[in-house]
């Protein structure tokens, strides 16, 4: 009992560093620019650009690549309105 009391400190020591690292795989980083879909047409948005997506229109805003593309996933549906 008392080799399991001295392990403990190492154990939770392991279980914590395992921890953060799950934790931080769980949020991946986004990629690509936003843009907004505004007048039938994808702009560019700042990051920092505060928004809503009502009522539910097919395209509101999503994220492109280097090359103009869509990114998977990144479509968020609805229509476009900034909050200023």
């Amino acid at each position: 009992m008392k080799s399991l009391s001295k392990m403990l400190p190492a154990l939770g020591l392991v279980f914590g560093a395992t921890l953060a690292m799950a934790m931080n795989f769980a949020t991946p980083e986004q990629t690509g620019t936003l843009h907004a879909f505004v007048d039938d047409e994808w702009i560019e948005i700042p990051e920092t650009q505060l928004y809503n997506c009502d009522d539910e229109d097919p395209q509101c805003v999503a994220r492109f690549d280097e090359n103009g593309d869509m990114v998977d996933g990144s479509l968020e549906t609805g229509k476009y309105v900034p909050i200023n």
